[in-house]
């Protein structure tokens, strides 16, 4: 008998194989096990896309409820330009090059960008789950079905278990451009839930700090840090008997941001008085390198800036008032109240543009957008792309907000040096005041 050690060779091969493909089976019958995905549902559709979203009890016997509505489709009208180099800037972006083949009839200029696709614009859900399990998945519009029906058997499966749970773990949450941004929306249309279940936790996910500003407003939505708020560092497994879900909401719709504008006026008793020709705030945010959380973005000429404004103001007998988030000791509220009772925004692109989310309708906002003229890399916005080389770009985030607000935007696109910062170009600034 000959010894062939390539026969043997591929016995051993073949066995190995096969204990490998019974290993992963093992694994697939023993998660099976461990997991179950909830199918059995109860599903409420909202009647109309103006009603309110419904208010429901939860079945003890139903292990999946939901809330559904569709929302109709939107515009996002183009920004506002005080002169052609504006123009032909915004129309190089890469936010216009891949959006503007959503505008109808090749007409941006008329009809601004149609927003429409279901499940990214359209489509709000609201998920009751009883026995609910989160795996750590992104809170988002592409939430899984599966994911979001993930339910718990036996109680020594985790080692930690809520009794009820709220999910708001939108990246960088915890900061108070991203909760406006990200956890704004979600809370737009589950808020309400917040006080039917004063008891439930509320999970966000841990940060490099806990912004003030956000602490406040979960606090006047009854939410307490001490008592209500879980600070997730995305590593475990956790578990609710009550698993509420509202991150299956888009993250853009204009209903869903002005029903978050007025949430957050109706938490600090804002008393609805003044109409558009009785506010006369001219709010300038500042950025400075000491209130600056990222570096650059500086207006080099800030003192011959700011004394333009104030000219403009003088003229227009507005109240100028030079902001700096870093020198606001006082409550939100204040804030809020401040920047709701204003006529005109303006700063360089920054998180704290995000308080024009407090502004009413029609304010005009003009924000100062950095870009470098030689290539595009972020925190500057994304404008010089090699046209082949299309990719989607933050830097438009709060020109977005501002159109769904239905407030008046501007855009001043200004070139930066190398190290980021800039000049102001003072005769453009005076040209775009003069078309406000």
């Amino acid at each position: 008998m000959f010894y062939r050690p390539l026969r043997l060779l591929k016995i051993i091969s073949i066995v190995l194989f096969l204990i490998i493909i019974i290993y992963q089976l093992y694994k697939i019958s023993f998660n099976l096990k461990k997991y179950k995905f909830i199918r059995k549902e109860q599903i409420i559709s909202a009647v109309s896309p103006s009603s309110p979203i419904p208010t429901i009890s939860i079945n003890p016997n139903e292990d999946f409820q939901e809330i559904t509505e569709t929302l109709p489709p939107f515009y996002v009208r183009l920004p506002n330009f005080s002169d052609d180099e504006a123009k032909s800037w915004f129309y190089n972006s890469s936010y216009y090059k891949i959006n503007s083949k959503k505008c109808p009839h090749n007409s941006c200029e008329k009809y601004g960008v149609l927003f429409n696709d279901p499940k990214e614009h359209l489509s709000v859900k609201l998920s009751f789950v009883k026995n609910g399990l989160y795996l750590n998945d992104d809170c988002g519009y592409n939430y899984g079905d599966d994911a979001v029906r993930r339910g718990f058997e036996n109680d020594n499966e985790l080692k930690t278990i809520y009794d009820k749970l709220f999910i708001y773990t939108v990246p960088d949450g915890w900061s108070f451009q991203h909760f406006l941004d990200g956890i704004g929306p979600k809370l737009s249309h589950s808020s309400s839930y917040l006080k039917k279940y004063p008891d439930a936790k509320v999970l966000i996910l841990k940060g490099a700090r806990f912004d003030r500003s956000v602490k406040e407003i979960w606090s006047m939505l009854g939410v307490e840090e001490s008592s209500r708020i879980i600070h997730h560092n995305g590593n475990n497994e956790i578990g609710a008997r009550l698993l509420i879900n509202p991150c299956r909401t888009p993250g853009i719709h204009p209903r869903l941001w002005h029903n978050a504008r007025e949430m957050y006026w109706s938490i600090s008793n804002i008393t609805k008085s003044s109409s558009e020709s009785e506010r006369k705030n001219f709010i300038y945010i500042q950025r400075t390198a000491t209130n600056a959380m990222n570096g650059g973005r500086l207006i080099l000429n800030d003192d011959l800036f700011m004394n333009l404004l104030k000219e403009y103001c003088l003229k227009k007998n507005l109240n100028f008032i030079q902001y700096d988030h870093s020198k606001d000791s006082n409550h939100i509220r204040y804030r809020i109240e401040l920047f709701y009772n204003s006529k005109y925004i303006i700063g360089v692109h920054s998180g704290a543009l995000s308080n024009m989310n407090f502004a009413q309708s029609g304010t005009t906002l003009i924000e100062i957008m950095p870009y470098r003229p030689l290539k595009s890399s972020l925190p500057m916005t994304c404008s010089m792309f090699n046209p082949a080389d299309l990719k989607a770009c933050a830097g438009y985030i709060l020109y977005t907000q501002s159109q769904l607000l239905n407030q008046t935007y501007w855009i001043l696109p200004t070139a930066v040096n190398n190290d980021g910062n800039m000049n102001v170009d003072l005769n453009r600034m005076k040209k775009l005041l003069e078309q406000i």
